[in-house]
């Protein structure tokens, strides 16, 4: 891949009107569990991953990601935090990308919420101790979301994470905020 730089971060065959989705994590920073959803069909079947979607037509990416929350989770959030942009890239070739979110419960939240539960046909929902998510023989998680983890809740509504695959085999996760290089998880 040929790359051009605007101070540190990359612009060469990314594309970025392909930003169509949004996802988020819920967390309860009083039992550091986060709300994940287990998917049950592709992408990312049977991995643990945030709650998300595509934005509708005409929809501002925060209404998207209140939307998508109710619908997957039947949790009524209004404040969410924006984290930046996450974008996919595989072989070279510029696959979109999405809007990143965090909201914040409590505890009560937590535990009135009676997971494990299936609320839609999305999945599995359940809260998961930040630990378990984050441990590094964990397979069960989508694997670029393990590695976002490590600067997420630090991340401004500037930050970009460029994920580059190799074929279907995660190579890297790269961390932009405001357009210097922060840090490479592989």
């Amino acid at each position: 891949m040929s790359i051009t730089r605007l101070g540190s971060l990359p612009t060469a065959e990314m594309t970025f009107n392909k930003v169509a989705f949004t996802w988020a994590i819920i967390v309860c920073e009083e039992t550091r569990e986060v709300l994940l959803l287990n998917r049950q069909k592709a992408p990312w079947m049977g991995r643990w991953n945030g709650i998300g979607g595509k934005l509708d037509e005409g929809e501002t990416p925060l209404q998207c990601i209140i939307r998508e929350t109710e619908e997957e989770t039947g949790l009524h959030l209004e404040e969410f935090h924006s984290k930046g942009i996450m974008r996919w890239m595989r072989d070279g070739n510029d696959l979109g990308g999405m809007y990143l979110f965090v909201a914040f419960v409590d505890r009560r939240t937590v535990e009135e919420y009676g997971a494990p539960k299936k609320f839609c046909n999305e999945g599995i929902l359940d809260w998961k101790k930040l630990d378990w998510i984050l441990h590094k023989e964990n397979t069960g998680v989508v694997d670029n979301v393990k590695l976002m983890l490590n600067s997420f809740f630090s991340a401004t509504e500037k930050a970009l994470y460029l994920s580059k695959y190799v074929i279907s085999t995660l190579d890297s996760v790269t961390y932009y905020e405001d357009g210097e290089l922060m840090d490479i998880y592989t």
